[in-house]
């Protein structure tokens, strides 16, 4: 039976597991006790008394949805004193659903958001969500959360959303065949150069040993997904700096283009699909764990063992790495960071005057927001077996590993605001104690283990919300894309670099790299390594 982890609830997993929303929200205005409640309260919170309706809609990845009726909404009702409304809407309608909502002026207390966007923006200036500022230090997960993550949901200074943790550190890295290399005698690279002689050894060479010619350097999809940025200076952030002493967007920097100059000449050595252009990252995922590609993108977290399984009944032999960043120019040396959050809620601004109902709800976040180390989430922690919906109702323990159970996300009180804890760093959430295949859990350690030693780099634009970024950046990015594409495959000279770049200058790139740059000024942030 195919179950979850549960202990590695967060970000893209637990996005598919979450409390959103359903076009159908009726519910009882009565709260009555649950007759099939089975798991253990734990503590109770304060000012419990009065009884709360609260309201909410977000967004799901998980198919089915969870039932907004479901016992596990019942069983934040007996617990908070409330009457719960969740909404719950499949992300893949949210993007439509959501804007209408706004629009009609009657909204939930809790508005989910995948991220923040231009509408968050523009919502949050016109009054729809409640300045937080003056409630974050009465509780304390929520008074944990860094100020780099603050500063992603606040507008000129104040607070309209509470983030979701999710591991700065632990986003996708780029991942070799190591008994490829040891099989062809290469070491680990450390430079495009030498990245780019075992990506065309890998095609060429007969890696696998089969004695048959079936094999791919580098697994590449449309978009220049995900390509080969191995460090801040060569991946799409605004890390590098144009002559006047502004940060620029990374796709454009010399950094950028020595990735773009070494997927061309893969893709003139065959090493990379000649259909690439045309390929879904999933396909090219899939080829990677069929082992038929050297390289590829896979992250240490929140993901699933049963891809590493498949990998490991079609090459028995296989072991898997990470490849450390590479040394940059300047002398650096490390990895994007993500922005720290995935997901957030805001709150209705109409509350504004209605304290009792704030507290609750931020009583309720800061309470599944509270870290419950690795190790102590196991039946015998009550606050653990309550949100988890009881084991063996909503979840089973194997091996000493908590898993969720198929089917049963509605008997869990945690799938309805998918609200994951909030880790005091990155380490702590100890992702390869919450896997059972011995593969996967290897691989995931060691991506661990490097990443203690690494640096990552925090991209300063997840900090500020410029209305010109907002506006351009998707449409000046498709354009250099497309013209990257076709250096890659030939049908562009690489020599037209300089000429692409001014292009993007010319279309409203300088504009938004001078706003982004003064809004960066004014608000006194930078670039800066973690």
């Amino acid at each position: 039976m195919k179950k979850n982890v549960i202990l590695f609830s967060a970000a893209c997993l637990l996005a598919g597991l979450v409390g959103c929303s359903s076009n159908n929200n009726s519910q009882s205005s009565e709260v009555t006790p649950s007759s099939t409640k089975t798991a253990d309260e734990g503590q109770s919170l304060d000012g419990m008394d009065k009884t709360i309706t609260i309201s909410s809609i977000s967004g799901s990845w998980s198919d089915p949805i969870p039932d907004p009726k479901g016992n596990g909404v019942q069983m934040m009702n007996d617990k908070f004193n409330i009457n719960f409304k969740p909404q719950i809407v499949p992300y893949d309608e949210y993007a439509n659903k959501l804007p209408v909502v706004m629009a009609a002026g009657d909204l939930p207390d809790m508005v989910g958001m995948e991220s923040v966007d231009a509408n968050f923006v523009k919502w949050a200036k016109q009054g729809a969500f409640l300045p937080l500022n003056d409630y974050i230090e009465n509780y304390d997960a929520l008074k944990s959360i860094p100020k780099y993550v603050w500063d992603a949901v606040s507008i000129d200074g104040k607070i309209y959303g509470i983030p979701e943790f999710f591991p700065s550190k632990y986003g996708k890295k780029p991942v070799i065949r190591q008994d490829w290399l040891d099989n062809l005698g290469l070491e680990m690279p450390t430079n495009y150069e030498e990245l780019e002689k075992a990506a065309i050894a890998f095609t060429n060479d007969d890696p696998d040993k089969n004695g048959q010619k079936d094999t791919l350097g580098l697994g590449l999809a449309k978009d220049i997904v995900y390509g080969a940025p191995m460090g801040a200076a060569y991946d799409n952030v605004w890390y590098s700096k144009n002559e006047q002493g502004q940060l620029i967007p990374g796709n454009i920097s010399d950094g950028f283009k020595q990735q773009v100059t070494m997927l061309h000449d893969l893709y003139q050595a065959g090493a990379i699909s000649k259909d690439w252009a045309l390929t879904k990252s999933s396909d090219a995922r899939k080829d990677f764990f069929a082992g038929k590609t050297g390289i590829w993108f896979e992250q240490p977290y929140d993901i699933t063992e049963t891809r590493f399984k498949q990998l490991k009944e079609a090459s028995p032999e296989a072991k898997l790495a990470v490849i450390p960043p590479f040394q940059q120019d300047d002398g650096q040396q490390g990895f994007i960071g993500l922005p720290g959050y995935y997901q957030l809620y805001s709150l209705n601004a109409s509350m504004k005057n209605d304290p009792d109902k704030i507290d609750r709800i931020l009583q309720i976040i800061n309470y599944f927001m509270t870290f419950i180390p690795v190790d102590e989430r196991n039946p015998q922690n009550p606050e653990f077996d309550w949100q988890n919906g009881g084991v063996d109702v909503g979840y089973s323990v194997e091996n000493g590993v908590s898993l969720d159970i198929e089917g049963a996300s509605s008997e869990q009180p945690k799938v309805y605001l998918s609200i994951p804890y909030w880790a005091p760093a990155d380490e702590d959430t100890q992702p390869a104690e919450v896997l059972q295949d011995p593969f996967t859990k290897s691989f995931v350690q060691s991506a661990v283990d490097l990443m203690k030693s690494t640096k990552t780099y925090l991209d300063p634009v997840n900090r500020i919300h410029s209305e010109l970024y907002y506006a351009k950046s998707s449409e000046l990015n498709k354009a250099v894309t497309d013209h990257q594409t076709r250096m890659i495959v030939g049908q562009e000279s690489l020599d037209d670099w300089d000429k692409m770049v001014e292009e993007f200058m010319s279309k409203g790139g300088q504009d938004m790299i001078n706003e982004v740059n003064s809004e960066l000024t004014q608000a006194g942030i930078a670039g800066e390594w973690k």
